[in-house]
């Protein structure tokens, strides 16, 4: 180690040296705080509609509270029935939502329900993805100038480390002393890192800081992500600068391995998981539950009218039979949906499982994840909508069975929705030992590369 030391910062000295790194850091400096200000913005608006959301409530209510100031004694308004007590489970954005929008937008962030609502509780806060102006558009971030950007970064200031050095001879002359090839490579590399990667991370770290303010262990994970990402580049760099002998041909494999790992790897493993696991037909689902609903509806009408019991409980009979009603037919279309559902989460798993193969999906996931973006939180918040509208309707449930209006206190004891964050500490781990795992593997086949032939062989 003692030994190591004086070469590396010989490295850093000589590296400082490049008029390039620089320019280099400005760029990473210009697209991260672009990145962040962007996706401050997008969380921004997300926050001010879920907010508006909520306060839909508090406008119902004031409604609600006319009613009752307006009922002449001994009427009950349509206030005091209580299938009609809206509710509106949101889903607030990540506390570091401006760093990845990630896959939020592809999930509802919020619902409009009753406690009898069916299955469109979230269809006004669906974004079509599909449509093709917003693939177009895209959004850039800080995630999107991390995964994407900064890998071209670290290439332009690594792809010729040593293949410059060979083609001037300051190679040859570097290990005229007595010194290993693999600990000057190691010494470039790591004077490399430590001039453009560090500096780098910092960058993000103080960009995010800088539109969500000071959250340590959010930014700690972010630094510690794009560390690990960057030193999978760094050995990919050092694979290369073992491998070929010709700057011209380094930048080349640079960008080749930067097109493979970061562009066309994620869209042909896609395909391949498209091939593998095809989409479940929405459509065909739509088909089979408007035949159940409209099966449903006959026998509705065919049945007697309906005579209310003498004497008539506060609450109207009919609203009994519209609740058996509606369990009735959701029960029904739950061997429908139960295949659909387990299909796209058979799909999700496997475009998950992506990341295992693509460090760069993995970093991605990883950033993800630390913002609050990612497809698990929000398939987590549709499923906790879904259970909690469950339990309004054994409340209602309950009302009818004791035949109970609701009154205006018992709106402040309604049941009230909150969101269990899902745990993201083990796929956060799995996302940061793929980084490693491939690092490792990389720089590991370099090194034996390396000790299989001087670099200084043609």
């Amino acid at each position: 180690m003692s030994g190591f030391l004086p070469i590396l910062a010989q490295e850093l000295r000589l590296a400082a040296r490049d008029r390039a790194l620089p320019w280099l850091l400005l760029a990473f400096a210009l697209t991260a705080f672009y990145g962040a200000w962007t996706g401050a913005q997008w969380r921004a608006e997300r926050a001010a509609t879920v907010a508006g959301v909520a306060a839909e409530i508090e406008e119902i209510m004031e409604i609600r509270r006319e009613q009752f100031a307006k009922a002449a004694p001994g009427e009950q308004p349509f206030a005091a029935q209580p299938q009609g007590v809206p509710f509106r489970p949101v889903l607030t954005p990540g506390a570091l939502g401006a760093l990845s929008i990630g896959q939020a937008e592809s999930y509802p962030y919020a619902g409009r329900m009753l406690p009898l609502s069916d299955d469109t509780i979230f269809d006004a806060f669906r974004v079509h993805v599909d449509n093709p102006a917003i693939k177009a558009a895209g959004r850039f971030d800080l995630a999107f100038v991390i995964v994407v950007l900064m890998p071209l970064l670290l290439l332009a200031a690594t792809y010729d480390v040593w293949v410059r050095g060979r083609e001037r001879g300051t190679g040859a002359m570097a290990l005229s002393q007595p010194v290993l090839p693999r600990t000057l490579l190691l010494a470039k590399l790591l004077a490399r890192a430590g001039l453009v990667l560090a500096p780098m991370a910092l960058l993000g770290a103080v960009a995010l800081a800088w539109v969500t303010g000071l959250h340590p262990v959010g930014l700690a994970m972010t630094l510690l992500t794009i560390l690990g990402y960057g030193l999978f580049w760094l050995a990919l760099a050092l694979l290369v600068n073992v491998l070929v002998r010709r700057s011209a041909a380094a930048a080349i494999a640079c960008g080749v391995l930067w097109l493979v790992v970061v562009a066309l790897g994620p869209a042909l493993a896609l395909a391949v998981v498209d091939i593998a696991r095809p989409a479940p037909s929405a459509i065909a689902q739509g088909n089979a539950l408007r035949a159940v609903y409209l099966e449903h509806r006959a026998e509705v009408r065919a049945r007697p009218p309906l005579v209310e019991p003498d004497p008539a409980p506060r609450l109207p009979q009919r609203l009994r039979v519209f609740m058996d009603d509606a369990l009735r037919l959701e029960a029904r279309k739950a061997p429908i949906r139960a295949p659909y559902e387990t299909a796209l989460a058979d799909r999700r798993a496997h475009i998950d499982a992506i990341r295992f193969v693509l460090p760069s999906v993995a970093a991605q996931d990883a950033l993800d994840r630390i913002a609050g973006s990612d497809a698990d939180r929000a398939v987590a918040f549709q499923a906790q909508v879904l259970a909690f509208r469950g339990e309004t309707r054994a409340w209602l449930a309950g009302r009818l069975e004791a035949d109970a209006p609701i009154t205006l206190a018992d709106y402040a004891r309604v049941p009230q929705f909150a969101f269990r964050e899902p745990d993201q500490r083990t796929p956060l781990l799995w996302d940061w030992a793929v980084l490693l795992t491939g690092t490792l593997l990389i720089a590991g086949v370099a090194l034996w590369r390396l000790g299989r032939r001087h670099p200084l062989d043609t």
